[in-house]
């Protein structure tokens, strides 16, 4: 039966003459063609306008989440069919889905947040620092004054037991204070010792994800579309890692010399602290000798290594290593050199007098004494201990000649028989000195066997005098508050003592403006250190920012896009619909 009316009145034959049929109208097999691709077109259009809805809507909902980088669908024309009426368009396809991100600003980051951080835990510690010290009538100060008032008042009743006890009380407050100063000091070291460890333990932590990414990014980097949330993973993982300790980060090359996907991170100058899949646990010293310091080492083919203290200036062990280093040394001999020379001061006066009982006086104030702190490296002896030892005393009388400062050790490099000694506050060099030599207000005796070249040696001549300060003597009568018998000079040395108040003898200064200097160096350096805190933290937000605002989720152009997508979604699925209505009209046409 032949086609009705309808389709007789549309057939191409009845509308064109013989001649113009062919030019006009494309064969069936090229009107089939061309609405195929019409409909594909609007398939892959529908498709990427979904990718895109989709890649949107992941980045609204992560927004918030710390280390998350905006991502982007990319989409790419496909090449025109060819017909005999020209190329004809073949729509658009998703390349793929590529997250935004900038190295060189990644880069920054992590060096900015590793030293703000190093800096705002040094300037934390500091400020806890400034803390121990008791000013006004709390201060040693005040302390150090109502003892020499109180020798004043024993000038004036050299009998009275009843003053003399007073002179006890007062020397009893005096050293009470210094101890309690420099326990606080020692609770902050341990305190320090135990962050030191947890930092390490974090750190450990980190790097064990890190690794497990890089197994899992390994291969990545060739291939066309990447695994964009977990490069943000470990790239997050990293900038808390920089706020640990600073790293510096490689990616790893494999054999062809081309990209594998995997990166390394290297600290403390060059060590090595994640290898692809690999990596080095960090963990912590303790040497020997008081007080007891914290070192980091590597562990590297079963072993460990000592890690260099200096090359670790970022992140918050930095911080917490110079602090524990520099400034806690600084402070120990500080008050130290205070409560040493205070005393020896003290004590050669007070020897020069005579007590009630007419004997000549003792030490009237005791410190705690000298100490030496072996290296943990040292060449030991069957029985595991230090093959050579070294031992200091303080030479009585010398007070004024000691110094703030620790000093090191070790064989002489230009003279295998003898020893050098670095004064470790200005670096100054003491070479060519003996057993017995005297140097700086204390004496150094070494024995046991020849020391090896690369032993060394802490000595602390007034590190632990303040901790472990006291009165010596417990009975009043014991207070020589008269001249000596062959001197002839009566109730005359309780003066003298209370003379000593504005005596010349810390370098050159009085007690009293020896303290106030210490107070006002620590106020300096925590001034200091404020100012370095809020330098480094305003360049680390800086470029946080600026990081942000590149590669982050702005929600009100989420938002914009989003009905920009839907919108393509809609138009895509029309065309289609409409695509198929023409492709059924023509279908009826044909046939």
């Amino acid at each position: 039966m032949g086609p009705g009316p309808a389709a007789s009145f549309l057939t191409p034959s009845r509308l064109l003459p013989d001649d113009l049929q062919a030019s006009r109208f494309p064969d069936s097999t090229e009107t089939a063609m061309s609405t195929s691709i019409l409909m594909n077109m609007s398939v892959q259009a529908m498709f990427a306008a979904q990718a895109q809805l989709a890649t949107t809507g992941h980045n609204i909902v992560n927004a918030s989440v710390k280390g998350y980088s905006r991502q982007e669908v990319k989409l790419s024309t496909v090449a025109g069919q060819q017909t005999s009426g020209g190329y004809i368009g073949r729509g658009v396809s998703v390349q793929t889905v590529e997250r935004s991100y900038n190295a060189f600003l990644s880069g920054q980051v992590t060096q900015t947040q590793a030293q703000a951080a190093a800096d705002s835990t040094r300037l934390g510690l500091l400020e806890q620092l400034e803390s121990a010290y008791g000013l006004g009538e709390e201060g040693l100060g005040q302390a150090t004054a109502d003892l020499y008032a109180s020798f004043s008042d024993l000038a004036a009743a050299p009998t009275d037991e009843s003053v003399r006890e007073v002179v006890l009380g007062k020397a009893q407050e005096l050293t009470s204070r210094f101890r309690a100063t420099g326990d606080q000091i020692e609770q902050l070291h341990d305190a320090t010792l135990s962050e030191i460890e947890d930092q390490v333990s974090l750190v450990n932590g980190l790097t064990a994800k890190i690794a497990s990414l890089n197994s899992k990014l390994a291969g990545t980097a060739s291939e066309a579309n990447q695994p964009n949330d977990l490069l943000d993973q470990r790239d997050q993982l990293i900038k808390e890692l920089s706020q640990h300790i600073e790293v510096s980060r490689v990616d790893t090359r494999g054999a062809d010399g081309k990209l594998d996907g995997t990166v390394s991170l290297f600290a403390a100058g060059g060590q090595a602290l994640v290898m692809g899949s690999d990596t080095r646990e960090l963990s912590v010293s303790l040497s020997d000798g008081s007080p007891r310091m914290a070192h980091l080492e590597i562990e590297s083919s079963g072993t460990t290594r000592p890690l260099d203290s200096d090359s670790i200036t970022g992140g918050n062990l930095g911080g917490l290593l110079r602090f524990q280093n520099e400034d806690l040394s600084e402070a120990r001999n500080q008050l130290g050199v205070l409560a040493t020379v205070l005393a020896d001061t003290i004590n050669t006066q007070h020897a020069q007098g005579t007590d009630l009982d007419g004997n000549a006086g003792g030490d009237l104030l005791s410190v705690g004494e000298a100490s030496v702190r072996p290296g943990d490296r040292n060449a030991r002896d069957a029985l595991g201990q230090p093959a050579t030892s070294v031992q200091i005393t303080r030479v009585a009388g010398s007070g004024a000649d000691l110094h703030a400062s620790d000093y090191e050790l070790r064989t002489d490099p230009s003279d295998a028989s003898a020893y050098q000694v670095t004064r470790l506050s200005d670096g100054k060099v003491f070479s060519g000195v003996a057993s017995g030599a005297t140097l700086d207000g204390f004496r150094i005796d070494v024995s046991g066997s020849a020391m090896a070249s690369g032993d060394r040696f802490t000595l602390q001549p007034v590190s632990q005098a303040a901790q472990n300060a006291g009165v010596a003597i417990a009975d009043g009568r014991k207070i020589a508050a008269a001249g000596s018998a062959s001197a002839g000079s009566g109730n005359a040395n309780a003066l003298k003592l209370q003379s000593l108040a504005t005596a010349k003898t810390f370098e050159g200064r009085s007690f009293t403006d020896a303290h106030s200097r210490m107070v006002a160096d620590l106020g300096v350096k925590v001034q200091r250190a404020e100012s370095d805190s809020t330098a480094s933290t305003a360049v680390a937000d800086r470029v946080t920012e600026q990081i942000s605002s590149e590669t982050g989720v702005n929600l009100e152009e989420e938002a914009a896009r989003l009905i920009q997508f839907q919108q393509n979604y809609q138009v895509a699925a029309k065309v289609l619909n409409t695509t198929q209505k023409i492709f059924d009209t023509i279908l009826s046409i044909m046939n």
